[in-house]
């Protein structure tokens, strides 16, 4: 039985003068029904670039989809076309929380004009019964006093309230799938909590599924079931959420989870490692593996289970640790 949420060999690359750039070269990324992913990776690790995708928003023609495929529900959205996306997909069924409620918010309207826009055009409704549905998506993200905040422009709300619009906004068509872009990068810690914490409670009373993107690898531990490391637009290492924190299998997660402090009096640790020539050929990590040997050189390693099924990691040498 094939997964409700799944990507299939997808490379994706960004055209320049002189060639086609891979961007993505995910083997296989699976999401079941109801559960919540996370998808970890530092900046230009390409999980912008996924999320864009799977929505049909890649730029184009710089963005290139050179093959594969992204199964939703049993359709892969690869196929359809624009017009079928944005009408039947983007927005009903998929929806997507961008991590800077600033750039996603109108600064000109008011929150709800905003909100009240994206109801009527895909639920069709139209006067009072658009103003109460705007409210109760207010009142379903716990933003106090809903309708006053309807007649407030973004600016006059806080960073977390404007996420909390944002995710209104994202479920306001009833969408069953959402992605959520670091949607806590720019908020306080404790801001942070409040909009996971909701986000974890949307999932389990509207019975959503979750992909969590974060470069914050702390966060999906207490978040996510599950857990994708990527690295240069590959999976270099997935399983159970707490089984990558305490027993992670390859390098770059090890270099990660080494950089956070155990307690509030331990300061950030990193990693040494001395940088080695690329290996176009071989695995994306090895110019900063602190273990690669000549043989990661020759070829790309995959996403392989170790030593539990559910646990994989995309390097040849994770077997002999």
């Amino acid at each position: 039985m094939s997964a409700y949420f799944e990507i299939k060999d997808l490379l994706v690359g960004f055209r320049t003068f002189e060639e086609t750039r891979p961007v993505l070269n995910i083997e296989r990324l699976a999401i079941e029904r109801g559960e919540t992913y996370g998808l970890v990776g530092e900046s230009g690790a390409g999980k912008t670039v996924l999320a864009l995708t799977i929505l049909g928003l890649l730029p184009k023609p710089a963005g290139v989809i050179q093959r594969g495929e992204i199964w939703f529900d049993g359709e892969d959205l690869l196929k359809k076309s624009e017009s079928e996306l944005a009408s039947l997909y983007r927005g009903k069924r998929l929806a997507m929380i961008f991590q800077d409620p600033m750039s996603t918010l109108n600064p000109v309207f008011t929150v709800g004009q905003q909100i009240e826009r994206v109801i009527e055009y895909h639920q069709g409704l139209r006067g009072h019964s658009r103003t109460q549905k705007a409210v109760e998506l207010l009142e379903m993200v716990k933003l106090a006093d809903a309708k006053n905040i309807l007649k407030k422009y973004p600016h006059e709300l806080s960073g977390g309230q404007r996420q909390r619009v944002v995710i209104a906004i994202a479920l306001s068509c009833g969408a069953e799938f959402l992605i959520a872009d670091e949607p806590t990068r720019n908020l306080d810690v404790t801001i942070q909590a409040g909009i996971l914490q909701l986000i974890d409670e949307l999932r389990k009373n509207l019975r959503i599924t979750v992909l969590f993107i974060a470069n914050n690898v702390s966060l999906v531990n207490v978040f996510c079931k599950r857990v994708g490391i990527l690295y240069r637009g590959k999976l270099v290492e997935e399983g159970p959420s707490p089984l990558v924190i305490r027993e992670p299998l390859h390098p770059y997660t090890q270099t990660l989870i080494s950089a956070l402090p155990r307690d509030r009096s331990e300061r950030p640790r990193f990693s040494g490692f001395e940088l080695k020539p690329e290996a176009p050929q071989g695995c994306p990590f090895y110019s900063r593996c602190p273990i690669g040997v000549e043989f990661c050189v020759q070829q790309q390693p995959r996403l392989e289970a170790v030593i539990r099924p559910e646990h994989k990691a995309a390097c040849f040498l994770a077997r002999s640790r």
